[in-house]
């Protein structure tokens, strides 16, 4: 496997993906809250197919309340890290990003951004990571991002979904991030270790 020599692309990568929230003109950031009192922690449907690499089809609806038509990103697969975005024609449900390298930089900018944001660590044997809040054009979204171990690589995936009340979503992103991590694993032949060493 090759390593990407680029950290600075890594950077820049990752101040997009913040950047994105800052986007709304006039728009107040979004007031941190609690899951709904009502939110019910379910199992995630996990099984093929997968929509851009890590979502099953099968949980779409679930978790993110919505039953309409939508459409999915191709999926292609490339190492210097690739986003996908499945959508319907007023919001996106679901976005997903990984780097099959990443440096600690990139996670350390990520949990920054969410420390205000209602946050919530992620279990460690998901790598080091957090679950925060996140507003895109109007919309309210739940994200959760992991650092981790995978063969002599320090990679990273990102899982962002639309907000919904009925869910306890950061439960729902733990397993995601689950799915999310053995597909990675599956996809680029490499074995799940764990926090990244340091």
């Amino acid at each position: 496997m090759r390593r990407s020599r680029r950290p600075i692309a890594w950077l820049c990568a990752a101040a997009t993906l913040m950047s994105i929230a800052a986007c709304t003109p006039g728009k107040s950031p979004a007031v941190p809250t609690s899951p709904s009192p009502v939110a019910v922690r379910r199992s995630v449907a996990d099984g093929a197919p997968y929509l851009c690499h890590f979502i099953p089809q099968a949980a779409v609806a679930d978790l993110t309340g919505y039953i309409g038509p939508y459409k999915a990103g191709s999926g292609e697969r490339d190492p210097e890290g690739r986003g996908c975005v499945i959508s319907n024609d007023e919001q996106s449900l679901f976005i997903t990003r990984y780097y099959e390298s990443a440096p600690r930089q990139v996670i350390e900018n990520l949990i920054e951004f969410g420390e205000n944001r209602n946050p919530v660590k992620l279990p460690e044997e998901l790598g080091k990571g957090e679950i925060s809040d996140f507003q895109s054009r109007f919309y309210q979204y739940r994200k959760a991002g992991a650092w981790f171990r995978c063969g002599s690589n320090n990679s990273l995936i990102t899982i962002t979904v639309k907000r919904n009340p009925a869910r306890d979503q950061d439960h729902d992103l733990v397993q995601l991030m689950k799915i999310a991590e053995r597909r990675f694993a599956e996809m680029f032949k490499c074995k799940l270790g764990g926090p990244p060493p340091g």
